[in-house]
């Protein structure tokens, strides 16, 4: 096959859907997984990259039975398929902000806690309010990948990541100390912070494993604690503090409902669960330090509106 030549490329045999189909695959290495992204068939991309290579008059990918990889002409071609797929993005973002008729795609990394506690109300009044615009969510605790992974955004509770974003805070939480009925029957309750070293503590793996800070008036106590269990979700620890397996420091609307029911008791409620800077965590909204598309402005002052005025 020649050498490419994308922009001889018969007009109407190379449209966006195809040139994004082969950003996808040439990202994921796959057809399997570039159809998972776009909600196609594996068959199905194969075939309409094979059209889109006989379009442009070269092949694209040198393909084996455990690989599929960017020939010489399809790493050009890529180069050229994202400026004009960033080039059409922009236009129709603009014509978009005209209308006020926000559309398309935006991809959203938020955190388990946040996830769980404030999205769901949040974004079931945006869907309705802006039916044109498509979400595609990641959970995850580790936000700092943002820009790598492809992310248009994220909300973050707790410590702001350094990750070179764009971040607001928003609003501030109330972490608490937490054990279940069991637990504190049988190893009985902290009373202050230096009591918590000779307790079994469920700690978070990424955040503060090691120590935690408390604050009660303008004294700040950095307080050593003993890692009984590890993990890298609040949602699990929440569930192991529930079962008796220790004392957890958890989101106060996290565990409000289970306060309320008995089946977590609250500890040495007299002291505030900061960070080493005295401050309350807070929550984030984080996004990359380049051109915002204004499908994705509009989610972030939706949200940040909606969770400054949720309940703390």
């Amino acid at each position: 096959m020649p050498t490419a030549n994308p922009s001889t490329a018969t007009a109407g045999t190379v449209n966006m859907h195809l040139l994004e189909l082969f950003v996808a695959v040439a990202d994921h290495g796959s057809f399997a997984g570039a159809a998972r992204t776009l909600g196609i068939s594996p068959s199905l991309a194969v075939r309409k990259i094979a059209a889109l290579e006989r379009s442009l008059g070269v092949r694209l990918f040198q393909r084996t039975t455990r690989s599929v990889k960017l020939a010489e002409a399809g790493q050009v071609a890529l180069q050229w398929a994202r400026r004009t797929l960033a080039s059409y993005e922009s236009v129709a973002d603009d014509l978009a902000s005209l209308a006020a008729r926000p559309s398309g795609l935006v991809r959203l990394a938020v955190n388990h806690y946040a996830a769980t506690t404030y999205l769901p109300g949040i974004l079931e009044r945006f869907c309705l309010r802006y039916p044109e615009i498509r979400l595609a969510i990641t959970t995850t605790d580790s936000v700092v990948r943002l820009i790598d992974e492809g992310h248009d955004l994220a909300v973050h509770s707790g410590r702001i990541p350094d990750s070179g974003v764009v971040a607001t805070r928003v609003r501030e939480f109330r972490r608490v100390l937490c054990a279940a009925p069991a637990y504190l029957a049988r190893r009985g309750a902290p009373e202050v912070p230096a009591d918590l070293g000779a307790h079994d503590c469920l700690v978070h793996a990424t955040n503060e494993p090691n120590n935690w800070f408390f604050r009660k008036g303008r004294r700040l106590t950095a307080q050593p604690v003993r890692p009984y269990i590890e993990a890298d979700t609040h949602l699990l620890l929440h569930e192991l503090a529930c079962h008796g397996l220790g004392i957890a420091r958890l989101g106060y609307n996290v565990v409000r409902r289970d306060l309320e029911d008995g089946r977590l008791v609250e500890v040495m409620p007299d002291y505030k669960s900061v960070y080493s800077t005295g401050e309350l965590p807070g929550i984030w909204i984080l996004y990359p330090n380049r051109r915002v598309l204004y499908r994705t402005r509009v989610l972030i002052d939706f949200l940040a509106a909606a969770l400054e005025d949720a309940t703390p």
